[in-house]
């Protein structure tokens, strides 16, 4: 028995879900008959690569090609009728060839193709050599494939398919028309299982087409695999109930309800919420990632009703009324801070050992109404086991000071509701032209030099947060939304969630205040870098640096419950 992804591949392009902006390209060329030598088709798996690859190479072949007019641009659709398309459909053909990179790695079986492909098509017009997952090959293969990209004969056509284009060498992108499959919208998906779950004779329920959608994460193959497993349990009615019991998700109804309790800030009936959900064995990253999806239709709930309104279509009337309900509760602040809080919890699935950890802790952020930073205790002399001297002066310094400089209270974003007192305030403190510049700030003078991991600055970064923030509190608002990530000789890196983050923070003064801050802490010699997440991606931090950044979820929880981390 033929799975759904294989009984329902299109063979024709208006069969194909999405992709729009390729089909049209590609069937302009072929009408205007200006097809290249080579095509680069990149994208997420499950999304039509292989399929809109074989569908072009039926069309340049076909006898007959169909002309579909679709707006004001002229489609040309293989008929599926003919001998050169029949063939092509039922493998016979030697002139179509599909190679799975993936089991032909090596320079030899590059070198076999090389040696076909000289040689004119034996019925078609044009040989076409299908290569898939393309950048499995190794350097030798790319190699010698590159050769022949370059001198390719005429009646040869290559088409490469990848989901991971980093990989394929620029020299071959370079000789290739390149295409980006995209992901597929929910809709998309929805409405073309909506018509698979007719052909099949099955009745679905519409939320449970959704459920489908959302968590095949925009892939069609894997919509129509899960679809597929569905329908093999002969139940020719399905509902949203049961594809969430099989699927481990929750209803739509769970998720209102949950969310209705953070804008209510009801802590504990929240985290009873979640509790209840792990026992009933419910994948609670599937649950966050449903939770997301809710939340975004009341941004845009709130933001544009014309997209407020496209985005709760699958909503009932009854689930509208509480969405709206939902929406006038919350702030536009409060809802991007959701969105923020679950997206966090959402990347941090895959860290943890305990499953419900990460929703525990984004609930706990959101609703609980304590200041969730620990205080800073001043250590005093009567203390000697838990801090050096020095470093206690350092932060008794620190804190004495009454009146910090002109540059250490620059603020990185000046806020628009400033009342006209405090500028005018501002003005009269301004130096005048001829003051001279006031100096960088100065580090501490006995600080020692030595190694520092990342787990110390983990450990003591709550710390530096709350000496930072009397200091400057914007640089403290910043900071809270980013994490220390690497350590590499004397040099700190903190991750920021975005550019600008990193460009205000890697200001010369705003810079100096978070090191000056940091080096009094720890009592070290000490320089930062503001890296973004990309950046920090492609950092080589050592082992031991890598493994305390896996951890960083545990540090969440100590700042939740305001503990200390004394052994990991």
């Amino acid at each position: 028995m033929l799975a759904l992804y294989q009984k329902y591949r299109p063979t024709k392009f208006s069969q194909v879900a999405g992709q729009e902006h390729v089909i049209r390209t590609l069937t302009n060329a072929i009408a205007n008959k200006r097809i290249g030598h080579a095509y680069l088709l990149t994208g997420p798996r499950g999304t039509g690569k292989t399929t809109l690859a074989r569908i072009f190479s039926k069309t340049i072949n076909c006898l007959e090609p169909i002309e579909n007019k679709k707006g004001s641009n002229l489609r040309l659709e293989p008929c599926n009728k003919c001998e050169n398309c029949r063939s092509i459909m039922e493998g016979k053909t030697l002139d179509v060839v599909e190679i799975d990179a993936a089991s032909h790695t090596g320079v030899d079986n590059i070198r076999q193709l090389r040696e076909t492909v000289p040689i004119p098509p034996s019925l078609l017009k044009y040989k076409v050599y299908i290569i898939d997952e393309v950048h499995m090959l190794s350097i030798g293969a790319f190699n010698a494939l590159l050769k022949t990209l370059e001198e390719p004969p005429k009646h040869a056509i290559f088409i490469l398919a990848t989901t991971e284009l980093h990989k394929v060498p620029e020299t071959i992108i370079s000789r290739c028309q390149r295409f980006d499959i995209t992901l597929l919208n929910q809709k998309q998906i929805v409405d073309y299982l909506r018509k698979i779950a007719e052909k099949e004779g099955v009745e679905i329920e519409d939320e449970a087409l959704e459920t489908i959608a959302l968590e095949a994460d925009g892939g069609m193959r894997d919509a129509q695999s899960i679809l597929g497993q569905i329908i093999s349990l002969e139940d020719k009615k399905v509902t949203a109930k049961e594809v969430n019991d099989i699927l481990g998700t929750s209803s739509r109804k769970i998720i209102i309800d949950f969310v209705k309790l953070l804008t209510e800030k009801k802590l504990a009936k929240a985290l009873e919420s979640i509790e209840k959900l792990q026992e009933e064995g419910i994948n609670l990253r599937n649950f966050n990632k449903s939770v997301l999806s809710f939340l975004r239709i009341v941004l845009l709930s709130k933001t544009s009703d014309e997209a407020g309104k496209k985005s709760a279509v699958s909503l009932s009337e009854e689930q509208l009324k509480e969405t709206k309900s939902i929406s006038k509760k919350l702030s536009l602040r409060d809802v991007l801070e959701l969105l923020d809080l679950f997206s966090r919890s959402f990347s941090q699935f895959k860290e943890t050992i305990i499953p419900q950890l990460p929703l525990e802790l984004a609930t706990i952020k959101y609703c609980s109404d304590q200041e969730l930073t620990p205080k800073v205790s001043i250590p005093s002399p009567s203390n000697p086991v838990t801090i050096k001297a020095p470093l206690a002066n350092n932060i008794r310094k620190f804190e004495k000071r009454s009146t910090p400089s002109p540059i250490e209270n620059k603020v990185i974003s000046k806020p628009q509701i400033e009342s006209k007192t405090l500028e005018s305030a501002q003005k009269k403190e301004a130096p005048k032209a001829d003051t001279p510049k006031t100096p960088v700030l100065e580090m501490p003078t006995d600080l020692v030099k030595r190694k520092i991991s990342l787990s110390e600055v983990l450990d003591n970064w709550f710390g530096i947060l709350e000496l930072i923030k009397p200091e400057n509190r914007s640089i403290h608002a910043f900071l809270t939304n980013c994490n220390p990530c690497g350590v590499i000789d004397e040099t700190i890196y903190i991750k920021t969630r975005y550019d600008f983050y990193k460009d205000k923070l890697s200001e010369n003064e705003n810079k100096l205040t978070v090191q000056k801050t940091t080096a009094t802490i720890l009592g070290a010699v000490l320089k930062i870098a503001f890296v973004t997440e990309k950046e920090s991606s492609n950092m080589s931090f050592d082992e031991e640096e890598s493994t305390d950044q896996n951890h960083n979820i545990l540090h969440d929880a100590m700042k939740v419950l305001g503990g200390k981390i004394i052994k990991d």
